[in-house]
C-alpha cells in the first residue's frame, strides 16, 4: 500500500483521491510524503547548469510571499530547485552559498527586473537572455492598448467614425498578422466590408482600407511590424534603430512602451543571438497550475515543493 501511495505521487492528482484509491485516510497519506524530505536538495548539494533558466509561479502555500521562485536547466530543462520566495534578498544568499556559480555562462528570464541584479551580484560570469515570448507579449500588449485607445477617441468624433471604429475593432487580429502572410491575391468579402455594398477585397486591399481611417493608427501599425518583422529576422541592429527613430508625431503612451525596450536592450540581443529561452520552463510551470488545481491548492509549502519534486523524477521511487 505505500508503494502504490508513493507511486501515485508523481500523478497530477489530489491526496483525497490517492487515498480512495488506495483505501486509506488523507493522514496516511501526507504522512507517506512527508518522509521524502530528507530527499529533497540543499543549496549546498546543488550543481548550477551552464544555462540557468529562472522565473516565479503563485504557489499560496506561505505567507511570506505568494509568489514562489523556481529554476531550472536551459539545455536538458531538468528541474534544480524551487524556493518560497522571488525576493531579491532572498536569492542572493542562497545562491551564494551554491558551489559553482561561476560555471553559470547564460541566465534566461523574463523582464522581471529584480533577477536582473543577480548577475553582478552572483553570476558575475553570466549573459542575460530575456525570454522572446515576452518580448514579442510586450510588443503586442504595446499595439493593441494604442488600438483600444484609438477606438475610443475615433467613437467619440461623429458617427461615420464610430462605424469605422467598429470596424478596427473587429479585425483586431487582422492587425496583429505577421505581413508577410497576408494575402494579396484572392478576392472575396470580409466581416466588415460585406458584399455588395463593398466590392470584393484582398486581405491587404482590406487592411489598408482599415488604416486609412486613421492615421496615427497606421503609423502605429508601421512602427509595430517593423520591429516584429526585425525580430523574427533576428536583425537587432534594425530592432533598435527603430526604437531609437520612431517619428515625431506617434502616440506617447506607445513611444513610451516601446522605448521601455531599450533598457533591456543586452538581453534583447542576446535572446536574438542565441537560441536559448524559457519554454521549458513555461511548461513545468504549468503542470504545477495543474497540480495546484486538482489538489485544490497546497497549505503546506514544503509538501507542494516534495510532489513537485516527485513529479519531476527527482527523486527514485524503487
Amino acid at each position: 500500500i505505500r508503494l502504490k501511495i508513493m507511486r501515485l505521487f508523481v500523478e497530477r492528482i489530489s491526496y483525497t483521491l490517492i487515498a480512495k484509491l488506495c483505501h486509506v485516510s488523507i493522514h496516511t497519506v501526507i504522512r507517506e510524503l512527508k518522509k521524502f524530505k530528507v530527499y529533497l536538495p540543499t543549496k549546498y548539494s546543488l550543481l548550477l547548469p551552464e544555462v540557468l533558466m529562472v522565473d516565479e509561479f503563485r504557489s499560496h502555500a506561505k505567507t511570506e510571499d505568494k509568489m514562489s521562485f523556481i529554476c531550472a536547466d536551459g539545455k536538458t530543462g531538468a528541474l534544480i530547485d524551487i524556493l518560497s520566495s522571488r525576493k531579491l534578498e532572498k536569492l542572493i544568499p542562497y545562491f551564494n552559498e551554491c558551489a559553482n556559480t561561476e560555471d553559470v555562462k547564460f541566465l534566461v528570464s523574463d523582464m522581471n527586473a529584480a533577477y536582473f541584479q543577480l548577475i553582478p551580484k552572483v553570476f558575475t560570469n553570466a549573459k542575460l537572455i530575456i525570454d522572446r515570448f515576452h518580448i514579442v507579449k510586450h510588443l503586442n500588449e504595446a499595439f493593441n492598448d494604442f488600438r483600444v485607445k484609438e477606438v475610443k477617441r475615433l467613437r467619440k468624433l461623429d458617427q461615420k467614425s464610430k462605424l469605422q471604429a467598429n470596424k478596427i475593432k473587429s479585425n483586431w487580429k487582422k492587425l496583429l498578422k505577421n505581413r508577410e502572410n497576408i494575402d494579396i491575391s484572392e478576392y472575396k468579402t470580409w466581416r466588415s466590408f460585406r458584399a455588395p455594398k463593398y466590392p470584393y477585397l484582398t486581405e491587404a486591399m482590406m487592411l489598408d482600407r482599415l488604416l486609412s481611417y486613421s492615421d496615427p493608427l497606421k503609423e502605429a501599425y508601421e512602427v509595430f511590424h517593423t520591429m516584429n518583422d526585425a525580430f523574427r529576422k533576428k536583425d537587432g541592429d534594425l530592432f533598435f534603430a527603430t526604437i531609437q527613430s520612431l517619428p515625431a508625431n506617434l502616440d506617447d503612451d506607445f513611444r513610451k512602451s516601446i522605448q521601455n525596450l531599450l533598457k533591456y536592450e543586452e538581453g534583447i540581443r542576446n535572446a536574438l543571438r542565441y537560441s536559448y529561452s524559457n519554454g521549458k520552463l513555461e511548461a513545468k510551470n504549468t503542470h504545477i497550475k495543474t497540480l495546484k488545481r486538482v489538489s485544490y491548492g497546497f497549505k503546506s509549502y514544503e509538501n507542494m515543493r516534495t510532489r513537485i519534486f516527485l513529479m519531476n523524477g527527482l527523486i527514485k521511487i524503487k
